[in-house]
């Protein structure tokens, strides 16, 4: 009787799609059929197109606003579903998801608005993945929809696709990024100015690897030179400032009050080992690869379940349980699958 939640939903859809491109194993193929027909037949906005924030469970919708975060997701899954599988209406719905993200896009300032109304309006006062109405940009949401774009412009190579992708991933270089300090800007104004000066460790070296991926996408070598030190320098931070002795990357920190989290969470992990093999591989510095093994034996020492199955979500900074969902709305088979399929992935290239 749960109600079902954009996010995880799409979220879904990639997972299967991609585990199934990596693996080939006929089950994941299966799961994602499944997936991708829920998500496209109960959370697709016909009418006014992107896709609803939530539906009861009996497919009814209870949330019809525009969450520009989890619609983002809504265009990554639909991506891989049509890069997996060669379904054309998969394409075509990738194609016209991209096109309706684009009333969120902000004419004035570039970029894109947290939330709107069901027709796409934008509404200042419901909240996307911002803290305060006052960060009518977050470095969060664009990441994704770089992500997202990325993932479009592998299956579709429109001017418009390729130049949407290319905008976000220089708002990205010039706009997010602290080039002072090789961090993102965590929230931001309609303007781009900062409302805040904390920081997250795990978007960081998350965005290293994601924005080096869409430059080798795009295979603009104008894009590449842009990216390059960029990347490198955010790993680097990550690296110094951010992975703890233990072998786990920490959450957020905030320096003007010097607080950090007092947490740790699973999906800073799992950026941290694909980011740090990312950095190995862009730069040959053995330091990122052994980071990466260190992250990898926490996580297989602290987060994965080993008698339950799943992976415990959230854990105390000695590495005890918080006794969350190891699923829900947002805690999703996402970040812990992709690490997985990349490292398998970059394995197989490397021999």
């Amino acid at each position: 009787d749960a109600p079902r939640y954009i996010t995880l939903n799409a979220r879904l859809v990639w997972t299967f799609a991609a585990a199934y491109r990596v693996l080939g194993d006929k089950r994941y193929l299966d799961m994602a059929k499944r997936a991708y027909q829920y998500f496209t037949g109960h959370f697709r906005d016909a009418e006014y197109g992107g896709y609803y924030t939530m539906v009861d469970c009996h497919g009814r919708v209870i949330d019809d606003h525009k969450f520009i975060y989890g619609n983002a997701f809504a265009l990554y899954g639909l991506s891989e579903y049509a890069r997996a599988t060669g379904d054309p209406d998969a394409l075509r719905l990738a194609n016209e998801q991209a096109l309706s993200l684009e009333k969120a896009w902000d004419p004035r300032d570039k970029g894109y608005f947290e939330a709107a109304l069901r027709d796409f309006t934008h509404a200042p006062w419901i909240r996307g993945v911002n803290r305060k109405p006052t960060d009518e940009k977050t470095m969060n949401s664009h990441l994704h929809l770089l992500e997202a774009f990325t993932a479009c412009l592998r299956v579709c190579d429109t001017p418009f696709v390729r130049g949407r992708t290319r905008q976000l991933l220089y708002l990205m270089l010039n706009r997010i990024v602290n080039p002072d300090i090789h961090h993102y800007h965590y929230f931001q104004d309609r303007a781009w100015n900062p409302t805040t000066w904390d920081i997250s460790y795990g978007h960081d070296i998350e965005g290293s690897w994601l924005m080096w991926e869409t430059a080798g996408v795009l295979g603009e070598p104008e894009a590449g030179r842009r990216a390059r030190d960029t990347c490198v320098n955010m790993a680097r931070a990550a690296l110094e400032e951010g992975l703890g002795e233990d072998g786990a990357m920490r959450t957020e920190y905030d320096p003007i009050t010097g607080k950090r989290s007092q947490y740790l969470s699973w999906w800073e992990q799992n950026e941290s080992v694909v980011g740090f093999v990312n950095a190995w591989q862009m730069t040959g510095e053995e330091r990122f690869l052994d980071a990466a093994l260190r992250v990898d034996e926490y996580i297989a020492a602290h987060f994965v379940d080993h008698k339950n199955g799943g992976w415990t979500p959230y854990l105390s900074l000695d590495g005890a349980s918080l006794g969350r969902d190891k699923v829900n709305g947002t805690t999703c088979p996402y970040h812990n699958t992709r690490m997985s399929l990349e490292i398998i992935e970059r394995a197989r290239e490397q021999g």
